[in-house]
């Protein structure tokens, strides 16, 4: 196919062999701003196919496989240099041809300026019925890149993922990492208080200190996880209320419009009759004064609503993140320790090994203090939409009052109330949708409430023992720092 000489640079014959990448695994790469790869775990290695000298230096995408459409690196690379993070389904190319599929989360890294230094990128291998519909969804995507452009494929991306029910590439992206995660869990049934193994018998003497520290950390990071565990079971609640959030201010803002459109037809009716028209103009201006203070409050409370949605949306991000970059940690120290257990190691091999514990920690740490001030937050104006919902409500039974009213008042009038009994009809219809949309919506944010309470105080617990292992790791790290030293000093 054209395609192939088109988009494969590297000269590698693609084959339709799968590079093997099992589900319980994972692995990470570093780069600089540019994509050029710092650093990367041994899996990362075996599955592309390539020794570490041969990465290290490289740009990424020495391992782009031709089959995916440059749109999507096109996504990724207009996201992370805003300094948002990118999920994404990638199909790779190792360095014999054969490919591998991953979800790839991709995180910039940005220093104290906010200048971003770096990227880490954690690939997961990808197991969800989501994942079932990416590989034709690309091939149909690169053959309209192939014919037009990759603002054209671009757009047809997302023409096909509205069709799929996404109203956006990030909607889809955090569902598919939810999907990944929930579906991985549930297929390996890992055991979170896993703790560090190791046979002492083959390990070498000269790491045995060494590995001891890293089994302490192993430890320790799994300790941290079960919470982790805990509060990604909220996940799906959250995500849940968000779609309930953005079902129920597209109602809102029609409740609004519909109240305003009958006290208006109720004013223009009331002129239309003789004597009676003293009473329902009176209805009407009742209607046009509650339609007025509706109108204001579904106003302030659509604009409370998307406010919130991007809490409740970043909490079930940031809940992801956290699970995903810790597990990366533990799988990465058993990688190491079963590694390095019978030989001996140098000590570059030692400040490289934790060096990217660091790097991994820090990103733990950078998503877990995002998903203590998201619970925070969200927990308030929660709180407020609940108090505005109240507030509505007050009002709807207010228009419950006056459509009372309105029936009495028309079976009192000659013609059973003119064109009057029409809209006390359609009002009853509307109030009756109001009072059900906004119970449902009530009950939701309540739920809501509650599970942020359970969320705010685990997270809470899983910081405090974020702090700890921190102190204690810097001691680690520093140590390691000055043994350099002493050496470079003799």
């Amino acid at each position: 196919m054209i395609y192939k000489n088109v988009y494969n640079k590297r000269g590698i014959e693609p084959k339709n062999i799968q590079s093997p990448f099992e589900l319980h695994e994972l692995f990470f790469s570093i780069t600089d701003p540019k994509g050029i790869i710092l650093t990367g775990n041994d899996v990362f290695q075996r599955v592309a196919k390539m020794k570490k000298e041969e990465m290290i230096g490289k740009p990424h995408n020495i391992i782009r496989h031709p089959d995916v459409p440059r749109a999507i690196f096109k996504a990724v690379w207009d996201t992370i240099k805003k300094g948002q993070p990118f999920i994404g389904y990638v199909k790779n190319m190792a360095a014999d041809g054969s490919y591998y599929w991953v979800l790839a989360a991709i995180y910039p890294v940005k220093n104290e300026e906010g200048k971003i230094t770096k990227y880490i990128s954690i690939r997961l291998k990808p197991s969800s019925k989501i994942f079932e519909l990416i590989p034709d969804l690309y091939k149909e995507i690169l053959e309209v890149e192939l014919k037009n452009d990759m603002d054209t494929a671009l757009e047809y991306l997302s023409k096909k993922l509205k069709e799929l029910g996404y109203n956006s590439y990030d909607e889809f992206s955090k569902k598919a990492f939810f999907e990944e995660i929930l579906n991985r869990e549930n297929m390996l049934k890992k055991d979170s208080l896993e703790s560090c193994k190791i046979d002492l018998s083959v390990v070498n003497s000269e790491n045995s200190d060494f590995i001891d520290i890293l089994c302490s950390l192993q430890t320790g990071f799994h300790r941290i996880n079960r919470y982790f565990n805990e509060v990604f079971g909220k996940v799906s609640l959250f995500l849940n209320l968000n779609d309930e959030l953005n079902k129920k201010s597209k109602f809102i803002y029609e409740l609004a419009e519909d109240i305003r459109l009958l006290s208006l037809n109720a004013s223009i009716e009331s002129y239309k009759v003789k004597k009676e028209g003293v009473s329902f103009s009176t209805l009407s201006h009742e209607m046009r004064k509650n339609a007025e203070l509706s109108e204001r409050k579904i106003v302030q409370m659509s604009n409370l609503i998307e406010d919130t949605k991007k809490d409740i949306e970043d909490i079930g991000f940031n809940i992801l993140t956290s699970k995903l970059t810790i597990e990366m940690i533990t799988f990465f120290i058993k990688e190491m320790i079963t590694n390095i257990a019978q030989t001996k190691i140098e000590e570059e091999k030692k400040r490289d090994i934790i060096n990217n514990i660091n790097e991994l920690f820090n990103l733990l740490v950078t998503y877990s203090k995002n998903l203590a001030k998201n619970v925070y937050t969200s927990k308030s104006k929660l709180r407020s939409i609940l108090y505005n919902i109240q507030e509505l409500n007050v009002m709807i039974n207010r228009l419950d009052f006056i459509h009372i009213n309105g029936l009495i008042e028309s079976a009192h009038t000659k013609d059973d109330g003119g064109g009057f009994t029409i809209i006390f009809s359609q009002m009853l219809k509307l109030i009756e949708a109001a009072k059900n949309e906004i119970i449902n919506l009530e009950n939701s944010i309540t739920d809501a409430t509650e599970e942020n309470l359970t969320v705010n105080l685990i997270t809470q617990v899983a910081q405090q023992k974020i702090i700890k292992i921190k102190k204690e790791y810097g001691e680690i790290l520093n140590a390691y720092k000055d043994k350099d030293n002493k050496k470079a000093i003799a």
